[in-house]
This record gives structure tokens, sequence and C-alpha cells, in this order.
């Protein structure tokens, strides 16, 4: 099953490099490396039970590791909504990944809407540290994350806990 060009979803014993896996595979492309996430049936529900970093190039390139592990709890909430065919989930998982890292961002509505979807994925991943992890992935310091978070709720883009 395809989700676009540069997404593969394998169903188990259907990826090419391993006919006997029992695992279901997403594959994408991003960052000049072929990123592959395993989980355990369709249902895609469990944990992420192995994370591939194929390089395209000879080589992994440290600047492209240093955007891509911040995200990859995005990543795999980008998979699992592949898996399920869950359309408005991986348009609003590939909208979150485009404004990681983006020049001149502006504290808006939709600014704030990226950041709900962003921890929300921290959360439903497991991240013990969510506010830290924000953080990292955006590049700034706990307490700016910790502040734009605060700021999500008070506009009810991420339920009080």
């Amino acid at each position: 099953m395809f989700t676009d060009a540069e997404t593969t979803v394998y169903a188990p014993r259907s990826s090419p490099d391993a006919p006997d896996d029992e695992r279901v595979c997403v594959s994408m492309k991003t960052e000049g490396l072929e990123l592959r996430l395993y989980f355990a049936d369709l249902s895609a529900e469990g944990p992420v039970l192995e994370l591939r970093l194929l390089p395209e190039l000879e080589q992994l390139e440290p600047k492209a590791l240093r955007r891509l592990i911040p995200t990859a709890p995005l990543y795999a909430q980008y998979a699992r909504a592949a898996i399920r065919f869950e359309r408005e989930d991986v348009r609003g998982a590939v909208q979150a990944l485009r404004q990681v890292g983006r020049p001149g961002r502006k504290l808006g509505a939709e600014f704030y809407r990226h950041i709900a979807r962003h921890y929300e994925a921290l959360v439903a991943e497991g991240e013990p540290h969510p506010v830290k992890a924000l953080g990292l992935m955006h590049n700034v310091s706990i307490s700016a994350a910790s502040r734009w978070i605060t700021e999500a709720k008070r506009l009810g883009l991420i339920s009080g806990e």
C-alpha cells in the first residue's frame, strides 16, 4: 500500500529485503535517509519495535541525524496513520514535520496547533519528558517550550492534564 511516492507500508512477509519478517514496516524517505519503522501488526497500536536509518548516500550525515532524531515521535505518528490509512492524521503529521526548524516562526494560532500536535505525539509515544523533548525538537529552552505548551492549552489545543 502506498500513501505517497516517498512512503510505503509493507504488510507482514511482504518486505522486499526481509520476506519472512512478520512485522509491519513503514518505509519513508527524508533528509537523505530511508527511515523504516517496524510495528507488531497492522493495528500499529503497540510500540515501535525497531527504527532503522538507511543512508541514501555513502554515510549518515550528522546534520541529518540531529534534525531527524528529535522528531522521531512525529515520524512514528505519521507511520501509524499511514498504516491505518487515516488521511487527516497523515496530513497533520506531515504539516507538523514541515514546521520543524522552519525559519521566521510566528507565534500565531497555526504555530500553536503545530506545537500541540508535536506535544501530543511525544506523549502518545510515551516520552517521559515531553517538554524537554519539544525544546530539543525546536532548538529552544525548556522554559520556552513550556510557555508554548501553556499557551496551546490556554487556546484549547491541548487538553489539560
